[in-house]
C-alpha cells in the first residue's frame, strides 16, 4: 500500500520536485548534527583569535566546562527555552555546583565566578548579519561574531578567564543553541 502511494507521487513531477525540496531543507540540520564535536571546536578556536588579538592568553578546553555547556545548550533544546537561568530555576553557578564543577576562583584579593554566552542561530541560507550558515565554519563564524558584537558577550570573551568550555545542540528546526561556560 505504501509502496503504490509512493509510486503514484513519483509519476508527478511536481510531487517529485516538492519531495525533493523537502528531503533536501528537512535534512540539512540533520548535517549539522554530524558536525556539533567540529563547530564547537571552532567555536573555541575563534574565541580564542579574538583574546589572542587583544593580546590575552588563550583559553584552554576542561572537560568539565564543556560538559557544563553541553548539558545546557541541550537543556534549552529539550525543554524549549533560551535562557542563562535554566528550566530548573538554576544560573550557570548553581548548575556548575551541582556538576561538582568548581565554580569560583580565587584571583588575588577576589573571588571569579563562571560566566556564560548563550547564542541561537539557525542553520540556514540566510541568516541576518551572517548569510549562509549551513557550514560548519560559517555557523561557528556567526555565533562568535554575534556574542563580539554584544558588549556583555564580548566582555567574558575577553575576561580574566583561563578555561573554556563550549556546548551545541540543535532543534528539529535547525536552530543551533550554543553556549560558552567560563572559568
Amino acid at each position: 500500500m505504501i509502496s503504490l502511494i509512493f509510486d503514484s507521487m513519483i509519476k508527478s513531477s511536481t510531487n517529485l520536485f516538492l519531495i525533493t525540496l523537502w528531503t533536501f531543507f528537512g535534512l540539512s540540520s540533520c548535517f549539522a548534527q554530524r558536525d556539533l564535536k567540529i563547530i564547537s571546536r571552532l567555536i573555541f578556536e575563534k574565541t580564542n583569535a579574538i583574546r589572542a588579538e587583544k593580546g590575552l592568553l588563550e583559553l584552554i578546553e576542561l572537560d568539565s566546562l564543556i560538559n557544563l555547556a553541553q548539558v545546557h545548550s541541550e537543556n534549552m533544546v529539550n525543554h524549549h527555552f533560551y535562557s542563562h537561568i535554566d528550566h530548573l530555576g538554576q544560573n550557570p553557578i548553581q548548575r556548575a555546583e551541582e556538576f561538582k564543577v568548581k565554580a569560583w576562583v580565587r584571583k588575588g584579593n577576589h573571588l571569579s565566578g563562571i560566566a556564560e554566552n548563550i547564542a541561537q542561530i539557525p542553520w540556514h541560507e540566510n541568516v541576518r548579519d551572517c548569510g549562509d550558515t549551513r557550514t560548519a565554519e560559517s555557523f561557528a563564524e556567526c555565533m562568535v561574531s554575534g556574542w563580539k558584537n554584544s558588549p556583555p558577550h564580548f566582555k567574558n570573551i575577553l575576561g580574566d578567564y583561563t578555561h573554556l568550555g563550549v556546548g551545541l545542540c540543535f532543534d528539529e528546526k535547525g536552530i543551533g543553541f550554543g553556549t560558552q561556560n567560563f572559568r
